[in-house]
């Protein structure tokens, strides 16, 4: 039974080889089926062989009568390959037609129909020249043989920019090591210009007049030579004699024939030598690119504007290290690095220099090293002074000064406070990043634009959470020769992760986006309330603080006594001091009404209510309201809802709603917040009271 009957019959034979590979059996037995019924036939267990499509003849692109479909596992994540015999045009690799890109996953293959379609569609481009859509850069793989050796190069810097059609130009190269033993590849370096003895040559060349390259430069190249013959048929008859005079003086030769498409310049190098019995033996190598252009491309959008800033790093160690690079990565033109330290063995297990670097190089210099690999970005390593130098006010400000951004990295919780007090004088933009909690929780802090609160000012302030340290077997992990400080229990991951987050926020401010908020607190690991969910902490996880003066909490208390069994309440008036919620005194309005388990305030009561505690102080204003519960019970759901309907239908967005509990319960007093999902608990902060009026206004 054919793959077709077994399809009809609903029967599928895993058995079958073909069948028996596919992640979608089902779906491959139906592709088979429809080219069983357009005339094809299983000629291997993977392969299918029928009727070319037509397109492809009146097109004039192969004379063959049949095609050949070779099916690739998995199905049908890899598409099939199409074999056209004596196809011969651009993405026609050795006969196998190119119709499907790389990153292709639309999975049209699926369908007979769909690969009908895409054929069309490569006929289409192909009668255009695919003029607008070729981008392929790779030649190479169009060669009758695999390429054997790897060339990195920068073609518009090795041809120039005054280029003309028949022009040719020597180059030269260098051999540089590549892999390991078992997987080395032959890797050469090309570089501009004629050779001369004062150059590096190949280390196997031992002649230096021998180690020479030469370009031909072409226009109109419709599509890449296969073979040396084609190679000499694609120059003019002057570059012809050239190649053969290069060719016959020359025992090594390197040689490439240049042309652009619509993406830029592409190349076939060959490396050619003699073969022992007056020929030649010839191969055809990958190019890869190696200019900062090119190596941008992967560096992100935001690589341009990158280039032209400057950004200070206090602290090279673990996270510093590892910010460095990310921003050298991401196209920062400059970086200055400061950090007395040296490295050991030890900090390579964070740190971003590479293993093997030399014990006691120093970390600012053993970085500049390791980013010497990225030739768009300047790196100053700052060696001198000592580890005074980066606690001197003076040499903070100039850093500041110089840079577009300085970011502070060591960790250091006193050098963090300095370096932003510093920066705030000197109205220079400053990020500071830390971990905490043994590394289970990464913080970035912003002082950069006019709207970020100094950092200074946030300890004291609302909406700023406090970190609390663990306990010290978890936040350390001991002590080792020759170190004061105790070892962090920071695992790499979370340095690296820390990095990451700081380089977001400091690429987003030049960058100009200031999208990210000022302060992130990121969980890494899950741990205590409110660490007790992975990623950013949000506003409202951050817990809400109350400030209630004594005379406040006292007039609650003494209220709510004095109305047991039945319940009390009023509103709260104060202010906003710091962004924190300052409750300066209380106001009873009494419900005639009350009930042990119900307090309600009649219409108009509130206004008066505030009217009088204004007019003892015109500071105060609304805050929210208060109210016993003889019985120790949290907030009802009419609490809730009173509340939010508060909230929405006065200038009070945040109300608060303090209740008061009986003596014998604790806390005696609980303070909410009012969200809009719902009423948050508080924290209860005891303050004095606001200062006389008569003080205030002296």
């Amino acid at each position: 039974m054919c793959l077709q009957e077994e399809h009809r019959s609903g029967r599928l034979d895993l058995a079958d080889p073909l069948l028996g590979s596919a992640v979608e059996p089902a779906s491959l037995a139906a592709f088979v089926a429809e080219l069983e019924a357009d005339g094809f036939h299983r000629v291997d267990t993977h392969v299918w062989r029928g009727p070319i499509r037509q397109v492809l003849i009146d097109s004039g692109y192969s004379t063959a009568d049949e095609m050949t479909v070779i099916f690739r596992s998995p199905w049908p994540y890899l598409p099939p390959l199409l074999h056209v015999p004596g196809i011969s045009a651009w993405h026609a690799d050795h006969e196998l037609l190119c119709i499907w890109e790389a990153e292709d996953n639309s999975q049209r293959w699926k369908t007979l129909q769909g690969t009908y379609d895409r054929i069309d569609e490569w006929v289409a481009h192909a009668d255009e020249g695919f003029t607008g859509v070729e981008t392929a850069r790779n030649p190479e793989i169009y060669w009758h043989e695999p390429s054997s050796w790897l060339g990195l190069v920068d073609l518009e810097e090795l041809i120039g920019n005054d280029r003309v059609d028949g022009q040719h130009g020597e180059f030269h190269f260098v051999d540089i090591e590549s892999g390991d033993d078992e997987s080395s590849v032959l890797v050469f370096d090309l570089r501009p210009g004629p050779f001369t003895p004062v150059r590096p040559r190949p280390s196997w060349v031992e002649k230096a007049q021998t180690v020479r390259g030469r370009w031909f430069y072409r226009e109109g190249v419709e599509q890449p030579p296969r073979d040396v013959d084609e190679f000499a048929a694609l120059l003019t008859e002057n570059q012809n004699e050239r190649l053969r005079k290069d060719l016959k003086q020359r025992p090594l030769l390197m040689y490439g024939v240049v042309w652009a498409n619509v993406d830029g310049l592409v190349c076939t190098m060959l490396y050619s030598r003699p073969d022992g019995d007056g020929g030649r033996e010839t191969w055809v190598g990958a190019l890869r690119p190696k200019s900062s252009a090119a190596l941008l491309l992967r560096a992100g959008s935001d690589a341009t504007t990158l280039q032209r800033v400057k950004v200070a790093i206090i602290g090279a160690g673990a996270i510093g290290s590892h910010l460095a690079e990310f921003l050298a990565r991401s196209g920062v033109g400059e970086l200055r690095l400061f950090d007395p330290d040296r490295l050991w063995p030890a900090n390579l297990i964070r740190h971003a220099a590479p293993p093997g670097t030399a014990p006691g190089t120093m970390k600012t210099v053993a970085l500049k090293d390791h980013l010497v690999q990225y030739p768009w970005v300047q790196v100053d390593a700052v060696t001198e002074g000592s580890e005074s130098y980066v606690w001197d006010p003076a040499a903070i400000r100039e850093i500041a000064e110089q840079a577009d951004l300085t970011v502070d990295a060591t960790g250091h919780a006193g050098l963090a406070e300095l370096a932003a007090r510093v920066a705030l004088e000197c109205d220079r933009p400053y990020v500071t990043v830390a971990l905490f909690r043994g590394g289970s929780v990464a913080r970035v802090r912003r002082q950069a634009i006019a709207t970020d609160t100094p950092i200074l000012h946030r300890s004291r302030l609302g909406g700023y959470l406090a970190i609390p340290p663990l306990a010290d077997e978890l936040e350390f992990a001991g002590t080792e020769v020759g170190c004061l400080a105790r070892v962090h229990n920071a695992p790499p991951v979370a340095v690296v992760r820390a990095a990451a987050l700081a380089s977001e926020v400091v690429i987003d401010h030049l960058c100009g986006r200031n999208e990210e908020p000022e302060e992130i607190v990121e969980v890494l690991r899950i741990g205590d309330e409110p660490f007790d969910r992975l990623g950013r902490l949000r506003p409202e996880d951050v817990p809400a603080t109350v400030d209630l003066s004594e005379t406040a909490l006292q007039g609650a208390i003494e209220a709510a006594d004095a109305a047991r069994p039945l319940e009390t309440g009023g509103i709260l008036v104060g202010t906003e001091i710091d962004r924190r919620t300052t409750v300066s005194g209380v106001v009873e309005v009494v419900d005639p009404d009350a009930k042990p388990n119900r307090y309600h305030v009649a219409e108009g009561l509130v206004a008066e209510a505030l009217a009088l505690a204004k007019e003892a102080d015109p500071r105060v204003g609304y805050l929210g309201e208060w109210h016993s519960h003889p019985d120790g019970s949290g907030p009802s759901t009419l609490d809730v809802a009173t509340m939010l309907s508060i909230a929405a239908g006065s200038d009070c967005a945040n109300p608060v709603l303090l209740l008061v509990h009986p003596p014998d319960h604790e806390p005696r007093v609980a303070a909410y917040v009012t969200t809009p999902a719902g009423l948050k608990p508080a924290v209860v902060e005891p303050c004095g009271d606001l200062p006389e009026v008569e003080a205030a206004a002296a």
